[in-house]
């Protein structure tokens, strides 16, 4: 559901580290789930709360998490199950801790390169917003000569026009916020937006790079564990967090219930590269499949790292690309605008 509550990401990683710590020590669960119950903001309390009370009803934890809907990701359930069966919940928090660290990490990397762009782009609007406030001001916008004043083009002057113009940026601010959301829940149309934009050259290599991080690393973390792998390729696949490599979970799920090795199971997708393959072809027939998967995962980290850099300076040109277009645009109504008043004055 599109409007149902999610926690955070950096929410759920503190939340991570807060069981890690605290299950490791050996506390209750119950007492555990009673006191983040007071943490958070209202919303975090209010689903942690369900947990405490179905806990507090004698359930296992496992029963307990379904009662939040879709609040945790799905990754989180199935390792807290897998964890709670096995005994081994504290080091499962801790690798849920460690993996959402560096997705946070490389979120806040990308983040951080776009600022500037980002901040170039806020001032060009406000010059316009700026420019659209100064023009109901100017003598020649009074009277008859009203309708010449507009230097934009765009029929917004004064404070009417930037009361207009602002709201605009607005409504296109919060849709644009919308498409981000609709993005991360995976909702349906944006699950073919991202297999067409993960086909663009450049922009799509980068974006293939770091979902292979993700999905290398969410496969070790539950390689490591006793899941039934007809469960754990297609949770390690959604965690690459996009449906070019998502999709293709049941399909895969299938070919190891038929008694297929992973890598060909995944190679029949035909979205892995080959490396990638053989580097699971040679850890399975070895018998060290998590060992391996603990490599590969650090290389792919790596090249994340340039990933990211590289999907910061596309979107940085795109921006920049937008404010030339906007200056040059400005430049040329301004002499239109001064050519025509010369001319009608002449």
């Amino acid at each position: 559901m599109f409007l149902s509550q999610r926690i955070r990401l950096k929410a759920l990683a503190q939340l991570c580290h807060r069981l890690a710590t605290a299950t490791g020590a050996g506390i209750d669960d119950r007492k555990i789930w009673s006191e983040e119950a007071e943490r958070g903001t209202r919303g975090q309390r209010r689903v942690v709360a369900l947990i405490r009370d179905q806990l507090a009803n004698r359930k296992s934890l496992t029963e307990a998490l379904p009662a939040t809907g879709n609040y945790f990701p799905p990754l989180f359930c199935q390792m807290v199950e897998v964890g709670e069966k096995s005994g081994q919940l504290d080091g499962t928090y801790k690798r849920l801790a460690s993996h959402y660290d560096r997705t946070m990490k490389a979120r806040r990397e990308f983040l951080g390169q776009l600022s500037w762009p980002m901040l170039q782009l806020a001032s060009s609007l406000l010059v316009i917003g700026l420019l659209i406030w100064i023009m109901g001001m100017m003598p020649i916008n009074r009277g008859a000569a009203g309708a010449q004043g507009d230097i934009l083009g765009f029929g917004l002057m004064g404070t009417s026009g930037l009361i207009v113009y602002v709201n605009f940026l607005v409504v296109l601010g919060i849709a644009g916020l919308l498409v981000i959301e609709a993005a991360r829940r995976g909702i349906g149309w944006t699950r073919s937006l991202q297999r067409m934009v993960i086909q663009l050259p450049v922009v799509g290599g980068a974006l293939k790079t770091l979902a292979l991080s993700r999905f290398t690393w969410a496969l070790q973390l539950v390689l490591d564990t006793p899941m039934d792998l007809r469960r754990a390729l297609p949770l390690a696949l959604e965690a690459a967090g996009n449906d070019y490599y998502a999709r293709h979970g049941d399909a895969v799920a299938n070919r190891i219930e038929l008694g297929e090795t992973i890598h060909t199971s995944l190679a029949v997708t035909g979205a892995f590269p080959t490396e990638l393959l053989d580097t699971i072809a040679v850890g399975e027939q070895s018998g060290r499949l998590v060992e391996t998967m603990g490599h590969l995962s650090a290389e792919y980290q790596q090249r994340a790292t340039s990933a990211i850099s590289l999907l910061a300076q596309v979107a940085g040109y795109a921006v920049w690309l937008l404010i030339s277009a906007c200056i040059i645009g400005l430049i040329f109504r301004i002499f239109s605008f001064y050519t025509d008043t010369l001319n009608s004055v002449l």
